[in-house]
């Protein structure tokens, strides 16, 4: 398992293309950020967030191609593990059901199968590959949201992702190790009890410099600084980021598997949107954003694209 390169010395070479691959913890990343601008920094590295809000490592082989490797980077970070255990299942209530119980378990062997495709087939482009434990479920602290038990499952991805980096030689940064002990200390994650707040996605970008070896320790209570240019590029990824949470989250199927137009996966969203009462909640939202900015969307990666090579 590998932390630095093979003589001990820094990871990252001048120019190199850093795509990161996950979930909303990662879509959300203001994390990958404060990594950005640090590494950018001493390597004039590019990092490019190709996180999707409900992704699962099942849904990320369908758009690693378009939405990563299109980038052609030189490492792929990969951090999955919280959507990927179907947490919902994690009820009271299922505690022993043989039908829920065998949901479960081809949840994770779902999820582990197609972790090691994904590693796969970044190394077969020609990628490095980094491996992320996820951060914690908070099943410590007091939340507004009922506390599934979705723990063990999780410590079970964590688990495997400490094996896929042992048996494919590959670095990894342990989240969950790092801050499970400390949630009855620290407030890091928001009342879902799934997403870091803004001090845990400091706390992320502290962890990741730190086992990839850029830092000897952790700064978690010193605040990150946007720089201009990192904050604008970060609001332009945002509104990508918006968009392919419908697109290769909510409607991956009907893309990749129904092959269906952008027209009618316009429609689709539009009677999605129809059926909620209450425009302001998450999904109405989501589903207006994906209208009015899917015919625009290769302008907003090229956007991107711009304002991280500029």
């Amino acid at each position: 398992m590998q932390t630095l390169d093979e003589e001990g010395g820094p990871m990252f070479q001048d120019g190199d293309v850093l795509c990161f691959l996950g979930d909303s913890i990662t879509a959300n990343g203001r994390w990958m950020a404060e990594v950005y601008q640090n590494l950018r920094e001493k390597y004039g590295v590019k990092c490019y967030n190709c996180g999707v809000s409900g992704g699962m490592t099942e849904f990320a082989l369908f758009y690693l191609d378009s939405q990563c490797l299109v980038h052609s980077p030189d490492y792929v970070v990969m951090m999955f593990g919280i959507n990927d255990i179907y947490r919902e299942l994690y009820t009271d209530g299922n505690e022993g059901d043989a039908e829920c119980d065998a949901a479960k378990q081809q949840a994770l062997d779902t999820h582990k199968a197609c972790y090691e495709k994904l590693i796969r087939r970044v190394q077969e482009f020609g990628a490095k590959v980094i491996l992320c434990t996820p951060p914690p479920y908070d099943d410590v602290n007091e939340k507004e949201e009922y506390c599934l038990l979705c723990q063990p499952a999780l410590l079970e991805c964590v688990e495997f992702v400490k094996e896929l980096a042992e048996r494919y030689d590959l670095p990894v940064v342990d989240f969950y190790g790092t801050m499970y002990p400390l949630l009855g200390e620290r407030e890091w994650i928001e009342a879902d009890r799934v997403h870091p707040t803004a001090e845990g996605q400091h706390v992320l970008a502290q962890i990741f410099l730190r086992d990839i070896g850029e830092t000897e320790k952790c700064d978690f209570d010193s605040p990150f600084v946007w720089e201009a240019w990192n904050k604008s590029r970060f609001d332009a990824e945002q509104e990508l980021i918006l968009v392919n949470f419908i697109e290769f989250c909510v409607l991956l199927k009907e893309r990749y598997v129904g092959k269906k137009s952008i027209e009618e996966r316009k429609a689709i969203a539009r009677q999605e949107y129809e059926t909620y009462e209450d425009k302001t909640e998450v999904f109405p939202r989501a589903y207006a954003d994906y209208i009015a900015k899917i015919d625009s969307y290769q302008h907003y990666m090229d956007e991107v694209v711009r304002l991280t090579r500029s």
